[in-house]
């Protein structure tokens, strides 16, 4: 299986790792620079994730994508990505967005947790949904085999969460969720990617004290 990830931080380093070292594999890199951690088990390009071109190049030969940019512009990453997918001919995309991107509007209680726990304004949440959304417009509008991760949000640390994926239909059912967790469960779905036909996934952690 050739595995493409476009975004090398630290998610993008976390899936790599895990998928990287399985003998099926091989793994492809695209960012617009190079990291100082070893990726010396994936080919590494560097590019722009907005130039259809870039990403052509790095899409041959390719049978599942895992995106993990666009934490802004969304709509022109996701844009440049389904036409290059679409020119070259693959299909499977699992891409990273925001849990509030169905919802109608962003409630006081989830503005109160982005400004507590990440200090996040009103203002930067509203812009980043908005932003999310629009970026998951247009992957939902492609005729991709697409699986939307809605995530809530991250905490970067390595602390092992019990993870609930359930269906985008519902209200997100757990809080925030570590980058060690989400990352396990992408590189299980980048393995066995027919296992998540969905198009679109809630993810969250189970808060500790119910587990």
């Amino acid at each position: 299986m050739n595995v493409l990830i476009i975004g090398t931080g630290k998610l993008g380093y976390e899936v790599y790792r895990r998928v990287a070292v399985m003998p099926e594999c091989h793994v492809t890199l695209l960012d617009h620079h190079r990291h100082d951690h070893d990726v010396s088990l994936a080919t590494q390009l560097i590019g722009d994730a907005t130039s259809v071109e870039d990403l052509k190049r790095a899409l041959v030969g390719i049978d599942v994508v895992f995106s993990t940019v666009g934490i802004t512009q969304a709509e022109t990453f996701a844009t440049a990505l389904v036409q290059a997918m679409d020119e070259v001919g693959v299909k499977r995309l699992l891409w990273t967005t925001q849990f509030q991107i169905n919802a109608d509007q962003i409630s006081e209680a989830m503005y109160d947790l982005a400004n507590r726990e990440f200090g996040f304004s009103r203002e930067v949440e509203t812009n980043y949904v908005a932003g999310q959304k629009a970026g998951a417009a247009v992957i939902k509008a492609s005729d991709l085999a697409y699986t939307l991760l809605e995530c809530h949000f991250f905490k970067y640390t390595d602390e092992a969460d019990k993870l609930i994926v359930e269906s985008a239909e519902n209200a997100v059912s757990g809080g925030p969720l570590s980058i060690f967790s989400l990352a396990t469960l992408i590189a299980d779905m980048v393995l066995h990617n027919r296992d998540y036909p969905q198009h679109e996934l809630l993810i969250s952690a189970r808060p500790k004290a119910s587990m």
